[in-house]
């Protein structure tokens, strides 16, 4: 039997860059995939912030909300993805612009035309700064779009001058779309629902979870297995990771056990220092959260200042994280202790004196992170506490005595005020160091800017590997470990 069609939805609007990254990308998606077959279905992103109560997108951007210190570090970010990608992008001078002309125009058209349309848009938007909201832009675009026949350009142009483009037709298909993705859980863009998994998948940055999916899909077809981590767009293929002649680097991992997300972070640096060798030193760098986030003018809990839409999903980006590590590490033969997760009855979790007690035993940070995040242990407890590092082998009363010093305290007080003074915004954050070998202590220089999140390692990996911060990455095949240039971006 032939293979069946797998069908993605690719949810997006033309005045998000992220959709926009996400739609020079979903070619080499269907490129590796034959059977896959893309629907692009535009929505409105302020209705989606609207109909989604979310406290970001009141000025356009899901930015809004970011304190100072967050916004520094996701700019420098942004840049970073569009270099490793190769996407040509220059922000137009006014954003974000309306865009319910050229959404409700996409609507005027279907299959490819959609997206040779889309395309011409996006370009217009991102690279040439033009106004899309303009009708005799609009016109201009569709003159010059090279997607579309002169039948289908003549049709448009007539469109657009009697206004018909937004006719009645066009505004339901846009506004029932839109409902469509809320139901299925959007609260931005881009969002990608697989329809044979029933999942919506939210981000470019999570496209290879999308692929994993399309993998899975097939593979119940009699298709490949891929191997993982060759799906993530690298600066230097899987088999070919390793720091340059000469060169040994330092990483810095910033930490609070209090963190989900630092756990997850926290359970790849074996694999990083097995796949980088002893030229990689990690630094551990423990600090309080929460006491940062004060400082900054951040919430104290993130999440709970999000949409209830963002918050859900959220979870489950990190069940998905948690499944892909998990699986990794089976491909490589499981060197590592699976990650058996378990969401905290307590939370949000004190730890002021468990950060105390890691800095008077360092060996503890393993033990103590799986207590907190896959054993359940009510860590804020000092009589548990001390259970967790006596039932680890350790003098719990001896570390506990000299974690509650003062010198202890002032130590953590120092490292929090190191993580404010830095720039760091939230855990898991890495930065990158490089020096000669052999070289002492102090010629260790800064070799990246903050990078933050455990999603981002893909980003650490390049950075220990040479990595620039500006060249182009490389587009994996996923399939047998290939990797290849991808000349489609």
């Amino acid at each position: 039997m032939a293979p069946q069609p797998i069908h993605l939805d690719f949810h997006y609007d033309i005045s998000c860059p992220f959709a926009y990254i996400a739609s020079l990308r979903l070619p080499s998606l269907q490129h590796r995939h034959p059977t896959l077959q893309i629907n692009y279905r535009p929505v409105l992103l302020g209705a989606l912030y609207r109909a989604t109560a979310a406290p970001q997108g009141a000025a356009g951007s899901a930015s809004d909300t970011f304190n100072p210190t967050k916004r520094k570090v996701t700019s420098a970010a942004f840049p970073r993805t569009l270099a490793r990608l190769g996407v040509a992008y220059r922000e137009p001078p006014r954003h974000p612009l309306k865009t319910t002309r050229p959404l409700r125009l996409l609507y005027c058209v279907e299959g490819p035309d959609r997206v040779a349309l889309t395309a011409s848009l996006y370009r217009a938007y991102w690279v040439e700064r033009r106004d899309v909201s303009d009708l005799s832009i609009l016109k201009g675009i569709v003159e010059n779009c090279d997607g579309l026949s002169p039948a289908t350009k003549e049709r448009l142009w007539s469109l657009l001058e009697s206004g018909e483009f937004e006719g009645t037709e066009q505004r339901k298909a846009l506004e029932q779309t839109t409902d469509l993705a809320v139901q299925r859980g959007a609260f931005g863009v881009p969002a990608l629902w697989i329809q044979q998994e029933g999942r919506l998948y939210w981000g470019q940055d999570r496209l290879h979870f999308v692929e994993k999916a399309l993998f899975a899909l097939e593979k119940a077809q009699g298709g490949e297995e891929p191997v993982l981590e060759a799906l993530i767009p690298r600066y230097a293929p899987v088999n070919q990771r390793r720091i340059p002649d000469g060169q040994e680097v330092k990483m810095e991992f910033w930490y609070d056990f209090s963190s989900p997300w630092a756990f997850l972070g926290w359970t790849q640096l074996a694999r990083l220092q097995r796949t980088f060798g002893e030229r990689l030193k990690i630094e551990m760098k423990p600090f309080l959260l929460g006491i940062l986030f004060r400082e900054i003018g951040a919430p104290n809990l993130p999440m709970a200042a999000v949409s209830e839409a963002k918050r859900k999903y959220s979870q489950l980006d990190h069940t998905d994280w948690t499944r892909w590590w998990n699986d990794i590490n089976q491909q490589n033969g499981q060197p590592d202790k699976n990650i058996d997760f378990y969401w905290a009855d307590i939370f949000p979790i004190r730890t002021p004196t468990v950060l105390r007690a890691v800095l008077v035993e360092p060996r503890l940070v393993e033990t103590l992170f799986r207590a907190c995040w896959e054993r359940n242990q009510d860590m804020s407890s000092d009589d548990v506490l001390h259970s967790v590092i006596a039932e680890a082998g350790y003098d719990a009363d001896k570390i506990l005595e000299k974690a509650n010093s003062p010198e202890i305290k002032q130590d953590l007080r120092r490292r929090t005020k190191e993580a404010k003074d830095t720039g760091i915004c939230g855990v898991p954050s890495y930065r990158i160091f490089r020096r000669r070998a052999g070289q002492g202590e102090q010629d260790w220089k800064l070799a990246s800017d903050i990078i933050w999140g455990q999603d981002e390692i893909v980003v650490v990996e390049d950075l220990i590997a040479g990595w620039d911060g500006k060249s182009r990455a490389v587009e994996a095949e996923g399939r047998g470990g290939r990797q290849t240039r991808n000349a489609r971006l």
